[in-house]
């Protein structure tokens, strides 16, 4: 009775560790597609970062622990659920575009920072990618996004270099 009680735990156990990595794998390839419906394929965690990337990355995590108010400027893990989702809107701006928003956003956040030590954090930390997408939750029921992109609320640019998302609070 023992020898068949042993089988019938290690029959259960397998079936258990089985259908565990199928539903890993389920997750897995479900959560490379974010809550706003696109697909980041740039990098996966396993790719190799260029030197300018690295240092992109490297300026924002010295921008988010240099802020004067906390919270200003943060990383989450790549491509999750945001607390201030769903996004008003989406717009995919350039690499230039994105480095006049953080000059503006730095120097307004970062009185605290030498004006050349901001500038040169801005200007490498936008360096990352080519095109990014900008998710943009507002704190306000009407914005005109005619005008383009408004430095207001709350931008989230999800999945850079597919390691991060990156929160702007304005």
């Amino acid at each position: 009775m023992a020898i068949k009680f042993r089988t019938l735990i290690t029959v259960l156990l397998s079936f258990a560790f089985l259908s565990s990595c199928d539903l890993k794998q389920q997750t897995e390839s479900t959560d490379k597609e974010s809550s706003s419906g696109f697909v980041t394929n740039l990098l996966s965690q396993n790719d190799e970062l260029s030197e300018k990337q690295q240092s992109a990355l490297d300026a924002l995590n010295t921008l988010q622990t240099s802020s004067v108010e906390e919270d200003r400027l943060y990383s989450t893990f790549a491509n999750i659920q945001q607390p201030f989702y769903p996004a008003d809107t989406s717009l995919e701006i350039t690499q230039s575009e994105l480095l006049v928003f953080m000059r503006q956003f730095v120097s307004k956040n970062y009185q605290n920072l030498e004006t050349e030590k901001r500038n040169s954090l801005v200007e490498k930390a936008v360096l990352a990618q080519e095109q990014y997408l900008v998710l943009h939750c507002s704190s306000t029921e009407v914005v005109d996004y005619d005008k383009g992109l408004p430095m207001l609320g709350t931008w989230v640019l999800p999945g850079i270099l597919g390691r991060r998302d990156l929160i702007l609070k304005w």
